[in-house]
């Protein structure tokens, strides 16, 4: 199975697709977590950025890809709008989908993790005379080191097990969880086959525990 072209296409595009959703998801997330605690926003914004950021969380994952159809489709509101078709199918719409998927996790980790962190520290930092890029580093980004590293893995992980936006938005591009699916319940099962590639989608959650400890 895993010497199969199939397999390994597989595989570069499932890693490729999710190392880069939860690079920008962990960004995204991030600013989101940012604007709350560190700007002068008023509260209401606050309130909406940080309701915005949580919604993804009450829809299941199928209904992202089924969005952005309705949304950058051929008849969809946005391509009406500006008469425009933009192409969401394959890596565009896998990349989004998967953002939209897994950014109320990330920002729930930063979120949280930023609630911890002193102010004072950064305060310090420029009575020290550090210029903003230093201060920036010390009192804000030194301190969730660890959390964005784990938003980052987490990210992967989800983008990486997910079937729902793949089975509607992948196009042609086969992804690793769409392989399971076709040996499992496809046409022809093959559950011997489909456990090898069950077992390699496991070993992404097993190496994330690992770097995290």
């Amino acid at each position: 199975v895993m010497s199969g072209a199939k397999f390994i296409k597989a595989l570069k595009n499932s890693l490729l697709v999710s190392i880069t959703s939860a690079l920008i998801t962990t960004v995204l997330a991030f600013i989101l977590a940012y604007t709350i605690y560190y700007t002068r926003l008023p509260g209401i914004w606050k309130k909406t950025v940080n309701f915005v950021a949580l919604l993804p969380m009450l829809l299941p994952t199928i209904t992202y890809g089924f969005a952005i159809i309705y949304s950058f489709g051929k008849q969809g509101l946005l391509t009406r709008l500006f008469g425009h078709e933009i192409y969401m199918y394959g890596y565009p719409g896998l990349t989004l989908g998967y953002v939209i998927y897994t950014i109320p996790t990330a920002f729930m980790l930063i979120y949280n993790t930023m609630g911890y962190i002193d102010k004072k520290f950064g305060l310090v930092s420029k009575l020290m005379g550090d210029n903003a890029l230093s201060n920036f580093n010390i009192s804000v980004l030194r301190p969730l080191w660890g959390t964005l590293a784990t938003s980052m893995i987490q990210s992967f992980f989800l983008s990486f097990t997910d079937f729902g936006i793949p089975a509607s938005v992948g196009g042609r591009v086969n992804t690793i969880a769409g392989l399971l699916y076709e040996e499992m319940l496809g046409s022809i099962p093959d559950f011997n086959r489909g456990a090898v590639v069950a077992i390699a989608m496991l070993m992404p959650s097993i190496i994330s525990i690992a770097i995290l400890k």
